[in-house]
C-alpha cells in the first residue's frame, strides 16, 4: 500500500495516509474527501536531504500559522459586533 502526502481543500489540514486499491482518503481532522495529493520527496539518510526537509518544513509550518492567524484575525473583525 502506498504512503502519500494530502492536504484537505476544505480545512487546510496536511497528512500523509495508506491509501488501499480502490478506497478513497479522507481528512483525518474534517472528513472531507476534497483532497490535493502532494508531492513527496523520497527519504534518502543523508544529512543535506534532512536539512532541506527540515526548512521546507518550517517554512510550511510558518506559512500555515500566517494563515491561520490572517483567517483569525478576519474571523474577530467581521465577528466584533456579535459582542456588543
Amino acid at each position: 500500500m502506498p504512503l502519500y502526502e494530502y492536504k484537505c481543500r476544505g480545512c487546510g489540514n496536511e497528512f500523509e495516509t495508506l491509501v488501499r486499491p480502490g478506497s478513497t482518503p479522507t481528512c483525518p481532522a474534517c472528513g472531507q474527501t476534497d483532497l490535493e495529493r502532494l508531492i513527496s520527496m523520497f527519504a534518502p539518510k543523508s544529512g543535506s536531504t534532512r536539512d532541506l526537509a527540515m526548512r521546507a518544513a518550517k517554512k510550511r509550518d510558518a506559512k500555515s500559522r500566517d494563515e491561520k492567524s490572517r483567517m483569525d484575525d478576519e474571523y474577530r473583525r467581521n465577528h466584533a459586533h456579535d459582542h456588543d
